[in-house]
């Protein structure tokens, strides 16, 4: 039976995007642990099939000296359980962990990068401090994943150990019937949220912190409040900038336009009610909110970011602008809603330009990466580009 280990920053990684992997992985006999900084529970659905959690005290701050302990514990769970694969995600934990193993012999790294924070437009600075980091970081890495087409390019110049071998997926995955709702009651899930059955509103699934560009939101819903006053938008997710987007949202008289509902377990619901879904990000590796919302049939909005780039098909199932372009943001908004009476007739084209990031076709790529035998060190695994 091969050994795995997920590592990953913090546990909500894990919750959000690699819970099926896992189980499936489970399933298929493999042995599978979980390491991270544990800063939500971890889903029972893994615990309840045997997946053992250690908890690592990861920083996302780079520089904090959490991060140095880490390093060691790392190598004392390695040296105990002797994994045959460790599957590393996000920036700082896959980092310490494949500087932490780049000696192992028997050892196969993989990495998947769910976005570069080095980028077309990034700041100057994240390419002096992160890109070396991660070409050094590849020299320890047998195969890396990446999501989107630019992140693909940019990882192809890497020299990987062994030259190891750079693979595309088609983003973590998608359980098409777990966002789904047949015969949906929307107008009484609505009531339940105080949100009018006339109301047009905008979905944002995201944590509340810088990169996730609230307030590009809130100021283009200050130019469209009076002139369409029952446009709504309901912000889920939970994060460090709770209060100053509540400051925000009361400074620009939003209060009865704009909604925060916390941490939510019903994103379905909250999916099928709406009638758009936004993404704000200034940085977006691929967008699984998006995903979440094509499956559905909803027109999607978003930031012209990597990930983006990778889904919107513009005019459509959605439209893209530039970060901080306030007024793009707001006609975008406008012209969804003037045409929301015709959404019917789009929800079963979005729905099927999803298929491909179906999770049935993600793992069967995953699968394809855990052999890593007779594959070609040039295959690609998701759509050629």
């Amino acid at each position: 039976m091969k050994k795995i280990l997920y590592v990953a920053t913090l546990s909500r990684t894990i919750n959000a995007f690699l819970i099926p992997h896992i189980e499936k992985l489970i399933e298929d006999g493999y042995e599978v642990d979980c390491a991270c900084f544990v800063d939500q529970e971890i889903d029972k659905r893994i615990l309840d099939k045997g997946c053992n959690i250690f908890e690592i005290p990861f920083s996302r701050n780079p520089l904090h000296v959490k991060n140095i302990k880490s390093y060691k514990k790392i190598k004392e769970l390695y040296y105990k359980k002797k994994y045959d694969i460790v599957h590393v995600h996000t920036p700082v934990a896959s980092f310490i962990t494949r500087l932490a193993l780049r000696n192992e012999k028997n050892l196969k790294m993989v990495y998947t990068c769910h976005g570069f924070h080095f980028y077309e437009g990034s700041p100057m600075i994240n390419w002096v401090f992160f890109y070396p980091l991660e070409k050094m970081a590849a020299k320890w890495t047998d195969c890396l994943v990446t999501i989107n087409s630019e992140d693909y390019k940019r990882a192809n110049k890497f020299k990987l150990k062994n030259n190891g071998q750079i693979k595309k997926m088609n983003g973590v995955g998608i359980e098409k019937e777990k966002y789904v709702i047949q015969n949906f009651d929307r107008d009484k899930y609505r009531k339940s949220l105080d949100i009018d059955k006339d109301d047009f509103v905008i979905l944002v699934l995201a944590e509340l912190i810088k990169n996730k560009n609230h307030i590009q939101l809130i100021k283009s819903m200050n130019l469209l409040k009076d002139k369409y006053p029952n446009i709504k938008a309901v912000l889920a997710g939970n994060g460090p900038l709770e209060e100053e987007i509540k400051k925000q949202i009361k400074e620009y008289g939003l209060k009865d336009k704009i909604s925060l509902l916390g941490w939510r377990d019903d994103i379905k619901e909250l999916i099928n009610l709406c009638d758009l879904v936004g993404l704000f990000s200034k940085r977006e590796g691929l967008g699984k909110c998006l995903l979440e919302a094509m499956v559905c049939g909803k027109p999607v909005i978003a930031t012209n970011t990597r990930g983006p780039r990778e889904l919107i098909e513009e005019n459509v199932n959605g439209f893209m602008f530039e970060i901080n372009d306030i007024e793009a943001t707001a006609n975008s908004i406008e012209k969804l809603y003037k045409t929301s009476n015709e959404s019917q007739q789009l929800e079963e084209k979005i729905s099927k330009n999803a298929n491909k990031y179906l999770l049935e076709n993600v793992l069967s790529q995953l699968n394809s990466i855990y052999d890593m035998t007779d594959i070609d060190e040039n295959e690609l695994l998701g759509e050629s580009i």
